[in-house]
């Protein structure tokens, strides 16, 4: 919903209270609640912060993009050079994330490989390599 439609139904729903019942606690708790929806709306489009997207399924779709992309670069890999770099870039990247120093410690796998990308890298059964390599980052990772 946009923003101008989010406001204008706002405006009518505290107008159609405001006006259609008589109470005049209730006239000013509406105003209320309108005022604090109305700033935290208008706010939040000052500062240029993502909408809330109610009701749709749009991360879920993003996530199902990523799963598929996923897919595709591992059954790609199984025969490719270039999508087991990627995967070994992938690897790179968990690493140096989950370092202290990401920049050294990024240089450092890419000049000397540990075994989870010379696995990955490396000729056979490409699914098996994978499983192992993904085996020995993660015993990595819970080592630290």
């Amino acid at each position: 919903m946009k923003l101008s439609r989010l406001v204008a139904l706002l405006t009518l729903l505290a107008f159609l209270v405001v006006f259609g019942e008589g109470a005049y606690v209730l006239r000013w708790i509406t105003v209320l609640i309108f005022g604090i929806a109305l700033s935290i709306i208008l706010f939040g489009w000052e500062l240029g912060l993502p909408p809330i997207e109610l009701g749709t399924s749009q991360s879920r779709n993003m996530k199902r993009d990523e799963v598929k992309t996923l897919t595709s670069l591992i059954g790609k890999a199984k025969s490719g050079k270039t999508a087991r770099k990627i995967i070994a870039d992938m690897i790179v990247d968990i690493y140096a994330t989950v370092s202290d120093d990401y920049g050294a410690t990024y240089q450092k796998l890419r000049s000397e490989p540990n075994k989870p990308m010379r696995l990955v890298m490396g000729d056979g059964n490409f699914l098996d390599n994978l499983e192992r390599a993904i085996e020995l980052v993660e015993a990595d990772i819970n080592e630290d």
